[in-house]
């Protein structure tokens, strides 16, 4: 059996977007999703956020359109030939300049977001370079520090697409005592195929954090329900994920016979919030699901005076 190790998990930095996350080194453009204060590529101490990059660069472009009008108004200076033409060349001119100069920083934080957008496009292989320099770092440092490397990967799983860094911050998330103050991801580590180690990690949130079960994760396990019963304690994580979503009422709607199926396996408390339920919902008092409650009612719970106080409108099954 894996022995785990007690972690204070730092809580994760939320961002409107993604690319929020990412910095750019000014010596060398490397990028990095990670807090490193020097850049990995050159050794410099030069990193700035990409949005204030984006600034950077729309504020150089809009530079270079003043010094474009200023030219043609030179140009147009010295091809006068007149001090009548040379006045309203001049004085057109830099009127039009300054006009510019004024629409320009009004529109500075419109074009950066177009202008990080191009930029990110033309620096794609530095982006992705530098991202591999993050997951390289995180791996390295994984043996000797691996509270440090899984909060490095789930940095890098907010822009990495990868089912391989999933896996690594599954593997490590196994080997820490979970505990309800954490801040735990589930939907962000949901995998294409099964995993095992998938499967008890959700069997784990589902008992100690089980807000986070929500309908992505229920049709994982939905769709991989004969493995999970395949595995050993498979049958006891899917009842742990029903006691999970019981909490809300739509899920019992949506999946009434997946929650039949393991209704009997569900703790007093989950299961009087499923008698609950039911019992006050028109659409389901004549359901299939009703009828295992109502047997399970009866077996076990028709003398719990938690459930006395409850009105109990079964069709016929009570």
């Amino acid at each position: 059996m894996m022995k785990k190790i007690p972690v204070q998990i730092t809580p994760l930095k939320r961002t409107r977007y993604a690319f929020q996350r990412l910095r750019v080194c000014r010596s060398c453009h490397n990028f990095t999703v990670l807090w490193e204060k020097e850049c990995m590529h050159c050794g410099k101490s030069a990193f700035i956020p990409v949005e204030h990059m984006a600034v950077r660069l729309t504020k150089r472009s809009m530079q270079t359109e003043r010094l474009v009008a200023l030219f043609l108004t030179l140009a147009g200076v010295l091809f006068s030939s007149t001090f009548q033409e040379i006045a309203i060349c001049l004085g057109g001119g830099l009127a039009l300049t300054v006009l510019l100069w004024i629409v320009q920083r009004q529109m500075v934080q419109t074009e950066s977001p177009r202008k990080l957008s191009k930029w990110f496009n033309q620096e794609q292989d530095r982006l992705i370079q530098g991202l591999r320099l993050n997951i390289e770092a995180a791996v390295s440092i994984r043996p000797d520090n691996e509270r440090l490397a899984y909060e490095m990967l789930r940095e890098i799983g907010t822009l990495v697409d990868s089912d391989r860094n999933r896996l690594q911050q599954l593997s490590l998330l196994r080997s820490f005592i979970l505990r309800r103050d954490m801040d735990l991801q589930l939907e962000s580590l949901l995998l294409f195929h099964f995993d095992e180690g998938l499967a008890e990690y959700i069997g784990e949130i589902a008992k100690i954090k089980p807000e986070l079960i929500k309908e992505r994760t229920l049709l994982y396990v939905l769709d991989h329900e004969a493995e999970f019963l395949s595995m050993p304690g498979g049958k006891e994580i899917l009842a742990a994920t029903v006691g999970a979503i019981v909490r809300m009422k739509r899920y019992v709607t949506l999946y009434p016979e997946f929650i039949r199926r393991y209704a009997r396996l569900l703790p007093k408390d989950r299961f009087l919030r499923l008698f609950r339920i039911v019992t006050t919902d028109p659409h389901l008092q004549f359901s299939n699901l009703a009828v295992e409650v109502a047997e399970i009612y009866n077996s076990k719970y028709q003398w719990d005076p938690d459930f006395q106080n409850t009105d109990k409108k079964l069709g016929h099954n009570v």
